[in-house]
C-alpha cells in the first residue's frame, strides 16, 4: 500500500510540474534582448511612415500573439517590417497619403495561422504573418504584395 500511494504522489507531483511548465513565464534575457531589438526596427519604420505619408501611425507586436517566442528562431520581424515600411510606398500617390493619415493610427502585427494578410479594423491595422503560409493573400483569387494588400483595404 505504502508503494502505491508514493506512485500516486509522485504522478500528481509531475502532472503539476509538468502544467506550471506550460504557463508562459518570465522572459529570458535573450527574449527581452530580441523584443527591444523588434521594437527598435519597427520604430524606425513607424518613423519613416509618419515622416512619408504626414501621419502620427504607432506600431507595434502582438505580443500575446507569440506564445514561444525564440528570437533565434522566429523570422517574423522583417515581414511585419516590411509591411509596415510599405506604407511609405503606399504615400506616394496622394490617394494613398490621405487614406494612410485619414485611416491608420496604428499598426499591429500579430503571429497567424490562417495566413499572411492584413486587415484593417477601426483605424487599427492589422498584419497577419502566418510563417506556414507566407504568400500574402487578399480579397480577391491570386498573388499580392505587401503594397496591393495594403491599397486594398485603405
Amino acid at each position: 500500500m505504502f508503494r502505491i500511494s508514493s506512485v500516486c504522489l509522485c504522478l500528481f507531483a509531475s502532472l503539476a510540474i509538468a502544467d506550471e511548465s506550460s504557463k508562459p513565464g518570465r522572459l529570458t534575457v535573450a527574449q527581452k534582448n530580441g523584443w527591444a531589438t523588434y521594437d527598435t526596427e519597427l520604430k524606425k519604420k513607424e518613423d519613416a511612415v509618419n515622416k512619408a505619408c504626414g501621419s502620427a501611425v504607432k506600431s507595434s507586436y502582438d505580443r500575446s500573439t507569440y506564445p514561444a517566442f525564440d528570437p533565434m528562431k522566429d523570422r517574423t520581424q522583417s515581414a511585419c517590417q516590411m509591411a509596415v515600411g510599405t506604407l511609405v510606398e503606399v504615400c506616394r500617390t496622394p490617394d494613398g497619403k490621405a487614406a494612410v493619415k485619414e485611416a491608420v493610427t496604428k499598426t499591429v502585427c500579430r503571429l497567424s495561422t490562417e495566413g499572411t494578410k492584413v486587415s484593417l479594423d477601426g483605424s487599427v491595422l492589422t498584419i497577419h504573418i502566418d510563417p506556414e503560409k507566407s504568400s500574402i493573400v487578399g480579397k480577391e483569387p491570386g498573388s499580392y504584395s505587401w503594397k496591393s494588400a495594403l491599397e486594398e483595404v485603405l
